[in-house]
């Protein structure tokens, strides 16, 4: 098990954010934002957070309300010196637990990307539709939905 701690990120973290954007950025199967104009309209909109694992920045993950039914994973990224230990896997079971109460958690993730769609899957996400250019990279995405319970009553 890791030692996973969400910090929530200001302007001040700019660099940081762009930093580990940048170690994913020409991968086909990710969007990275390596723009700081774009990251910080993305700070002030929405939910950003720094995955530190004992105490170093290796990721971060982000997400919107889009309404008071419906949140939006807007990103998850791992530098990829630190790939493979889990640490998307727990970064995500945190902040699930946040959304919980939400009816619609959703996400998208390039078709390609085997082990993140492997991990959605593993969590309860499933493949909602496809949609071609979805970030106008010319590459495809899925939409995965998170099935969640019926929260009516």
């Amino acid at each position: 098990m890791n030692n996973i701690d969400l910090k929530k990120a200001s302007p001040d973290d700019i660099e940081d954010l762009l930093r580990l954007e940048r170690c994913v950025d020409g991968v086909k199967t990710y969007s990275a934002m390596t723009d700081k104009d774009e990251f910080l309209a993305e700070l002030k909109d929405n939910n950003v957070f720094i995955i530190k694992n004992n105490d170093i920045s290796v990721g971060s993950i982000m997400y919107e309300i889009k309404n008071p039914d419906h949140a939006y994973i807007s990103g998850l990224v791992v530098d990829p010196h630190f790939q493979g230990r889990g640490i998307a896997r727990e970064a995500l079971i945190i902040i699930l637990k946040e959304l919980e109460h939400y009816r619609r958690i959703d996400l998208v993730t390039h078709p390609e990307n085997f082990r993140a769609t492997k991990l959605y899957e593993s969590l309860g996400f499933s493949i909602e539709s496809c949609k071609e250019n979805y970030f106008g990279d010319g590459e495809p995405r899925v939409v995965m939905v998170k099935a969640l319970r019926d929260k009516r009553g």
